[in-house]
């Protein structure tokens, strides 16, 4: 289960079509001339950041389905040297519920920052978050590391989206803009839309295949992460012999900052 979980958080604007994917493209409008690490200055020990997190999960070939909420507190507890002489922060993320009564280990993962990139390297699966220029439109296929469908474990997805993930392209939004959540305000932050597709959604044909991918991520000064939120589920539909009903498989998952130190 925690294995699952970390894997499901690891891996978050063009108008969504009902029937087709849409390529995504942008021209940079504004920039903003500071460091990449401005936007995760998380990266000192003892420094932490407490999300919300909310699981929706589909289980028993999509017929159940359940939301599971939790507390996630990311802290910053050690560093090491990588083979490239960069540091390499090592992140320990807790979980509780949603009183924050008992906090468990659930994992470990990495984040190594240069003045081009910011990676992420959780169950294995390494992640380039943010790059350099910080201007909006500007794009990277932040997913190049992964392998040939990182799910395949978890989820029997068919969707090249699902399969290929190291081909999107991550592109910046918002770059410099204020964000508020719940009592929280950010003067500065970012988004980087990670994906966006659709097909068939909302699902207006029950016998045809649908298939939705999201993953969109704010980033703020002095912070770091404060939301994400991520979509990656299928529906297949009932078999024309009707011994298979219509099911959904995936998982979609927001996190939203609720503190910080």
């Amino acid at each position: 289960m925690k294995l699952r979980l970390g894997l499901l958080i690891a891996i978050s604007l063009v108008m969504v079509t009902t029937s087709c994917k849409k390529t995504i493209s942008y021209t940079s409008t504004s920039s903003y001339s500071g460091a990449l690490t401005d936007f995760w200055t998380t990266l000192q020990v003892g420094k932490y950041v407490t999300y919300r997190l909310d699981s929706l999960n589909f289980y028993f070939y999509g017929q159940l389905d359940t939301i599971t909420s939790y507390l996630a507190k990311d802290s910053v507890e050690d560093s090491t040297i990588d083979a490239a002489g960069n540091v390499e922060w090592l992140v320990v993320r807790y979980l509780s519920d949603t009183t924050g009564a008992n906090w468990t280990t659930n994992e470990t993962y990495s984040v190594t920052a240069s003045t081009q990139t910011i990676q992420m390297n959780e169950q294995n699966l390494r992640t380039i978050k943010l790059a350099f220029p910080l201007d909006n439109g500007f794009s990277w296929t932040g997913n190049t590391y992964l392998p040939y469908n990182p799910y395949q474990d978890y989820f029997i997805f068919s969707d090249d989206n699902h399969l290929s993930l190291n081909n999107w392209n991550f592109t910046y939004l918002n770059v410099d803009n204020p964000y508020k959540t719940g009592s929280l305000s950010f003067d500065s932050t970012i988004t980087v839309l990670q994906a966006n597709d659709s097909i068939n959604v909302p699902i207006t044909d029950p016998t045809s295949f649908a298939s939705r991918t999201y993953w969109w991520e704010t980033y703020a000064k002095h912070v770091g992460l404060v939301f994400r939120h991520t979509e990656m589920w299928e529906y297949q539909p009932p078999t024309p012999d009707g011994t298979q009903e219509g099911y959904k498989i995936g998982f979609e998952v927001t996190m939203t900052v609720v503190d910080h130190n």
